[in-house]
């Protein structure tokens, strides 16, 4: 399984890839630190991705416009959107953006397993 997670906080990016790694093993998990860099490693093979991990808040591309981007590439890909902001406001977005889970930060470690258990 490759997933690939998109943040801009250095420290839940690894903090996430641990996560990932403690319920699938197997997972490959490739870090990106902002959108235009996720979507453009996603962009390079996305038929090798299985999952992406998106954040909704980052810089340079919010997480919305890389998910409707990444749907748009490969709609297989499941997509967990992630945002620190617990509003209907961000499950709006996610839905129209394409996104299959939406993450409140700090979520349940049980909701990562089920994303990676499809």
């Amino acid at each position: 399984m490759k997933i690939l997670v998109i943040d801009d906080n250095q420290d839940f990016r690894e903090f996430l890839s641990g996560l990932i790694g403690f319920y699938r093993a197997d997972a490959d998990v490739i870090l990106a630190e902002n959108g235009v860099k996720g979507l453009r490693i996603f962009s390079n093979n996305p038929a090798s991705f299985d999952v992406v991990f998106t954040d909704r808040r980052m810089p340079d591309m919010w997480g919305e416009e890389d998910v409707f981007k990444i749907k748009k590439i490969s709609s297989q890909t499941r997509d967990g959107f992630m945002s620190g902001e617990d509003s209907k406001e961000v499950l709006r977005v996610a839905k129209a953006a394409g996104a299959d889970e939406v993450l409140f930060k700090l979520f349940r470690n049980e909701e990562i397993k089920r994303i990676l258990s499809f």
